[in-house]
């Protein structure tokens, strides 16, 4: 665990006890389990955290997890029956992490997933900062819209205040989501779980 001295530099807040969660429906998503979290103040509130966050300079962070992953993944799609949209995502990952490794770096969560937010006042508090490290901008945005499965682009700018171009964040997004989504697609099927109505259809539409 992080000392509290370097999660005030990291975060620009103190580090706080969690004592109970309770799991109740996202307000404005698809019933994930939250604490009251409604997307699109999660959306800003990221957009406005990751604005100020400064990166830091140690040897100890992370680089862009979502690339080294690719790296070593060989999915292999003959042995699940998916629909196709979502392996031709996948045929193109490598294309797609190309335009990620250009744009600007910015310190993040790794899995803004709504399950791992919960609400404290007018403020949203994320959990498991187990996969924190640099990351392209639009990175975080696409785990919470793949997550609500919902376009929260405009409530990120909106909390970033100008300090992201938006076709930067939104290119950032678009690749991490569908290949994010597209590997979640094989890994469902593969463990036998049902890939929910519509989560192809999403990713389709957010391609790049």
């Amino acid at each position: 665990m992080l000392p509290d001295s370097v999660l005030l530099s990291l975060t620009g807040r103190r580090p706080a006890d969690v004592v109970d969660v309770a799991e109740v429906p996202l307000r404005g998503g698809t019933g994930a389990a939250t604490a009251g979290v409604a997307r699109l103040t999660a959306a800003r509130q990221l957009g406005a955290w990751q604005a100020s966050a400064v990166l830091p300079d140690v040897p100890w962070l992370g680089g862009h997890q979502l690339a080294q992953r690719v790296a070593v993944s060989d999915l292999d799609w003959s042995a699940v029956d998916a629909d196709e949209r979502a392996q031709r995502l996948w045929s193109r990952r490598h294309e797609l992490l190309e335009r990620p490794a250009a744009l600007p770096q910015v310190l993040a969560h790794g899995d803004v997933h709504p399950d791992n937010l919960r609400a404290d006042g007018p403020d949203t508090v994320a959990l498991d900062w187990g996969t924190m490290g640099a990351a392209p901008v639009g990175a975080d945005l696409a785990h919470l819209a793949l997550g609500a499965r919902a376009d929260l682009l405009d409530d990120y700018l909106a909390g970033a205040d100008g300090a992201f171009d938006r076709d930067q964040v939104e290119a950032g997004c678009r690749a991490t989501l569908v290949l994010v989504g597209a590997s979640r697609v094989h890994w469902m099927l593969a463990t036998g779980a049902d890939v929910p109505p519509g989560y192809v259809d999403f990713l389709w539409a957010h391609r790049p």
